[in-house]
Order: C-alpha cells, then sequence, then structure tokens
C-alpha cells in the first residue's frame, strides 16, 4: 500500500546529513557511471554470461526539454493527489530558476532520468500556495505547527525526484551541488526543508494473516534524513 511521509528539517540538518552522505560518493564531478549487469540469453553460452553495459548518465541545469517528464515524475509520485494542484504550473517555476537544482540525464536532449531542486515558499505563486495548503491538510494533528512553520519560517520546498530504476548514488553530488547553488543564489536562506517522500506500508492478506508493520520508503536515503526532520507526519 502506497502512503507518504513528509518531512520539515532545519537547513542546518540538511547541511549536516550531506556531508555525512559524502562518504558514498568519491567523486564531486557532474558525471557519474552505472553499471548494469544482464544475463545473456544467447543460445551459444548455456551458462548463462553476464554482459557488463555501461551507462554515463551527465548532470544537468534544468530546462524547457525536461517540462512533460519532470511533470510525470511530480504526478506519479503524488498519484490521485496531483489533481490537487498545477503540476504544471509547478514545473514551470521549476524552470524558471536554471541556477537552482539539477537534472540526471545521458545527454543534453534526453529526457532526465531524476531531478533535485528547491521552491521558495515565500514566493507569490498559485501552485506554491496550493501545495502548501495541501500539506497543511495532510498533517492531521501536526497542522498547526506545519502552518505556523510555514507562517513565521523561510521554508524550502525540496523536490527530489527519479525513475525508479535510477541508482540512488545520484543523489549524493545532487544535493551537495544544490545546497551551493542556494548558498550562491539571493532568496534561498532556507530555515527549513520540507521534503514529501513516498513510501510503503505492508497491509493485512487477504487470508487474514498478519503483516509485519514495516514502512518501507520508494527512496531509500529519505530514511536516513528522517534522522534529522523537526516534525514527520504521514498520510
Amino acid at each position: 500500500m502506497g502512503e507518504k511521509r513528509a518531512h520539515a528539517s532545519e537547513s542546518e540538518s540538511d547541511s549536516e546529513s550531506d556531508k555525512q552522505l559524502t562518504h558514498t560518493d568519491s567523486e564531486s564531478n557532474r558525471q557519474l557511471t552505472h553499471t548494469d549487469s544482464e544475463e545473456d540469453g544467447s543460445d551459444n553460452d548455456s551458462m548463462g554470461s553476464n554482459e557488463i553495459v555501461n551507462v554515463d548518465f551527465e548532470f544537468f541545469d534544468p530546462q524547457p526539454i525536461d517540462f512533460h517528464a519532470m511533470k510525470r515524475m511530480f504526478e506519479g509520485s503524488f498519484g490521485d493527489d496531483s489533481d490537487q494542484f498545477n503540476t504544471s504550473a509547478l514545473v514551470d517555476l521549476i524552470l524558471s530558476q536554471p541556477s537552482i537544482g539539477s537534472t540526471v540525464k545521458m545527454d543534453d536532449d534526453s529526457d532526465p532520468y531524476a531531478f533535485m531542486t528547491a521552491l521558495s515558499t515565500r514566493r507569490d505563486s498559485e501552485p506554491i500556495k496550493q501545495v502548501c495548503e495541501y500539506l497543511v491538510r495532510k498533517a492531521g494533528p501536526k497542522a498547526q505547527t506545519l502552518s505556523e512553520l510555514l507562517d513565521k519560517h523561510h521554508v524550502g520546498l525540496l523536490f527530489s525526484e527519479r525513475v525508479i530504476n535510477m541508482p540512488p548514488q545520484v543523489v549524493v553530488p545532487m544535493l551537495r551541488m544544490l545546497m551551493t547553488e542556494l548558498e550562491k543564489e539571493d532568496g534561498f536562506d532556507f530555515e527549513y526543508f520540507v521534503l514529501v517522500c513516498s513510501m510503503y506500508s505492508e497491509v493485512p492478506a487477504d487470508d487474514g494473516a498478519k503483516a509485519c508493520e514495516m514502512d518501507v520508503f520508494v527512496h531509500a536515503e529519505e530514511e536516513f534524513i528522517e534522522e534529522f526532520a523537526h516534525i514527520t507526519f504521514d498520510f
């Protein structure tokens, strides 16, 4: 069963999590190689040899050509709830600030396989307002706390999306680059970040067997980020 978990974390904590995550990444350049192994189905090799496929991914600034792929990732992440805010306008906002955030692609003209960026809640924009109102509605008992946090502090909406088979190793350099970009640009001095995470929850089987009470993050790195959250809530 799919569900969401929202984290509101202080920006200093996110910076610290970035520092602790970097031990898994040996370089800070803008290229990453992913190796994929698959079984060769050739009749000439009954032993089933492994074929190594090297795929080079590169990091790019968000571009207009990325619009449709980014919108699909948004809609896939939020599911049925994606119709509660204007995802097209949200993507347009991301594309309007190309110096903030990055995408992961094979080349400049291909669709992105992942992207990460942050939007300011102080931006006078209808889609930003829609997202904030949506999160407050979903916060349940934490609604007042979240509403006060959004009203009294400069909050960044952190978006980190990728296709399901994209290796998680891309997250560390994207997060590092994003934090550097936020420090350089005016108007992005966030006190907190809000991150919506997709999760799986095990439910009882049809035969009445008891399910293990365990939530699983779709993006494994978000379990680590949760440790630094000021508030969390599920919906």
